[in-house]
């Protein structure tokens, strides 16, 4: 028996209009949501550009700031900082507080945006402090008007405040990231990218450039007599007589300080502290030994025949403590470019016979000029001597507001080898060695520095032109073929005159005629595969010095010559890398003329100019 249910038209579609009701009203809840949400994700992204913008505009600020510091114009650095502060706590608001930036921030891709911002406002925020720490540690320093300045008065600097900025420069730039620190850039939009890119290569920038700047109040510091007395030997070396570091040295002076006063103690000719036997030196430097014949430690003319000035620097002092009983605690080598740098930042000075030295006459006057205006002069003149005596007493009794313009004319000076610091104390080599004022050869595998050194007792380096070309392949891996074209021009007149200048020095030896010593400084491990062109093939040897090889000939060149001559070189195997060979001026009147051209693993390593600083080629 069968039930038939009775059929209520109607029935059977009302499940179906409310599923559909059911689907609109979930159709329109997603919509609302996605639409809460794309709203907030709108809104966190322009809080996120307007935190962009903030922190550009700060960093901007800072970068406005430190221009103001360096101008010395304190007053409105103070107010950019100010500015950059205000920015940064919006940009900290934002990044922090903000709740929509709080809500998307668990969203892959915008966190990452989001923690970079974060990061590159915490950075810009410790150079804003740190820049407005360094004020306040300078404002003994400000004047009236909002500048600074480091003055010189007499010979005395203020210590305290140079000590104290020291410290903070320090501080801060060790706070800093270096430039292997930077974060990587992944999933970054273009402009907050951009901006973490630019806020840590500002970063790295100041950590470098403060630290050297620590460096070098940390050597003045030092030498000022912070950590008590000191005594420095000044060797003044005519660049007219080439040695391996500079020219020979023919004056000297020493330089004495005790709580932040220099005063000059005695000047003369080195003739003065001759010596009678060789100074003990312990240890004994390599280029002692290999120049024996020229007993370096007993004649002052050749104490400095080795281009590494730290191997140099003890012998001097050892030399002074032989001849005087007096003991130094640092070597201060300047040459005659040297005493021009020093003399555009203090001004000229007087010279009995000479009249104003000047920063421009300099260099002639006391290398050549001189001796030609005053040919009956007993050959014991020294001119640069009294010119370096009047620079430096006036260095020490002057008063000088500032030490802005000295201490940048003594930074090229020290770039170029003109000026080289040798400290016997730890407080003073170690910020001479980072300031690269210790006549330092480089550590890097690959380094090259030619030396000329006059043998011949006349003052013909003023007429001498040097080149060197260096050309080959330099593979990683296997042994490199360096092919190393060296240029010597004796530029000097025919029968020039006064003879102090042209010679003949000793008997046998033509006016103008010119003995030059060759050292080519090359990486250790070096040998030589062939020569052409020496007039004495018999003098080309190959030696070790510290950890470096040198190959040296001799050459003889009469007035007017030019000679070139040819070192094939086989060096090691190099590290597998990126390859740069380090190239070392030698501070001659005429800087050597340098042309580089290596293949290095498919790369050219180029460089071609006048190698009057340091310069690595890449």
């Amino acid at each position: 028996m069968s039930v038939e249910r009775a059929v209520v038209p109607g029935s059977a579609s009302r499940p179906r209009r409310r599923a559909g009701l059911t689907h609109r009203w979930t159709v329109l809840w997603f919509a609302a949501v996605a639409v809460v949400v794309l709203a907030v994700v709108v809104f966190a992204g322009a809080q996120l550009f307007r935190a962009e913008h903030k922190l550009s505009r700060a960093r901007a600020s800072l970068i406005a700031a430190e221009s103001d510091v360096k101008a010395g114009v304190l007053g409105r650095a103070r107010q950019h900082l100010a500015s950059a502060e205000g920015d940064i706590s919006s940009a900290t608001l934002i990044l922090h507080n903000d709740p929509a930036v709080t809500l998307v921030g668990a969203v892959p891709v915008v966190r990452q945006n989001l923690n970079s911002l974060r990061r590159s406002v915490a950075l810009v925020l410790v150079m804003a402090d740190g820049g407005q720490r360094i004020l306040d540690t300078v404002k003994p320093l400000e004047d009236p008007s909002g500048r600074v300045n480091v003055p010189l008065t007499s010979g005395a600097v203020p210590l305290t405040v140079v000590s104290h900025l020291r410290d903070a420069l320090s501080d801060f730039s060790s706070s800093l990231p270096g430039p292997s620190e930077a974060p990587g850039n992944g999933l970054l939009i273009g402009p907050i990218g951009k901006l973490q890119h630019q806020v840590y290569a500002e970063a790295a920038r100041r950590r470098h450039e403060f630290s050297s700047t620590a460096g070098a109040l940390d050597l003045l510091s030092d030498m000022g007599g912070a950590n008590g007395p000191r005594h420095y030997l000044i060797a003044v070396a005519n660049a007219a007589e080439m040695r391996a570091t500079g020219g020979m040295v023919l004056s000297f002076g020493v330089l004495s300080s005790a709580d932040g006063k220099f005063t000059l103690d005695r000047f003369g000719p080195i003739n003065d502290i001759a010596l009678t036997q060789p100074a003990p030196v312990n240890p004994v430097p390599d280029y002692v030994k290999r120049f024996s014949e020229f007993s370096p430690t007993l004649f002052w003319r050749n104490a400095n025949l080795s281009a590494d000035y730290p191997q140099v620097g003890p012998v001097m002092a050892a030399m002074y403590k032989a001849a005087t009983g007096n003991t130094v605690d640092g070597v201060i080598q300047i040459d005659s470019m040297g005493l021009s740098a020093l003399l555009r930042g203090i001004g000229p000075v007087t010279v009995p016979d000479l009249g104003e030295v000047n920063a421009d006459n300099a260099v002639a006057l006391t290398l050549n000029q001189a001796y030609t205006l005053f040919p009956d002069r007993p050959v014991r003149q020294e001119y640069l001597g009294q010119v370096a005596e009047a620079a430096f007493r006036r260095l020490v009794t002057g008063d000088y507001p500032s030490l802005k313009g000295l201490a940048r004319s003594l930074t090229d000076a020290v770039n170029r080898r003109n000026v080289i610091f040798w400290s016997s104390r730890p407080g003073g080599e170690r910020p001479a060695a980072q300031l690269k004022a210790d006549g330092a050869l480089p550590d890097s595998p690959d380094f090259a520095d030619l030396t000329v050194q006059n043998l011949t007792g006349n003052k013909l380096d003023y007429y001498v032109d040097t080149a060197l070309r260096v050309t080959g392949s330099r593979p990683s891996g296997n042994l490199g073929h360096i092919t190393a074209r060296i240029t010597i021009a004796n530029t000097a007149p025919r029968n020039g005159r006064p003879p102090y200048v042209f010679g003949p020095a000793v008997p046998g030896v033509q006016p103008g005629e010119y003995d030059g010593l060759v050292n080519l400084y090359v990486p250790l491990g070096t040998s030589i595969v062939g020569s052409a062109g020496l007039d004495d093939p018999g003098s080309l040897v190959l030696q070790g010095d510290s950890g470096r090889s040198v190959v040296s000939f001799r050459t003889v060149l009469q007035a007017g010559d030019t000679r070139d001559f040819t070192l094939d070189l086989r060096l090691t195997p190099r590290a597998p890398g990126p390859y740069h060979l380090d190239l070392v001026p030698v501070p001659r009147v005429r800087p050597t003329a340098v042309d580089v051209d290596i293949d290095a693993d498919g790369h050219r390593a180029r460089y071609s100019g006048s190698l009057s600083g340091r310069v690595e080629v890449r």
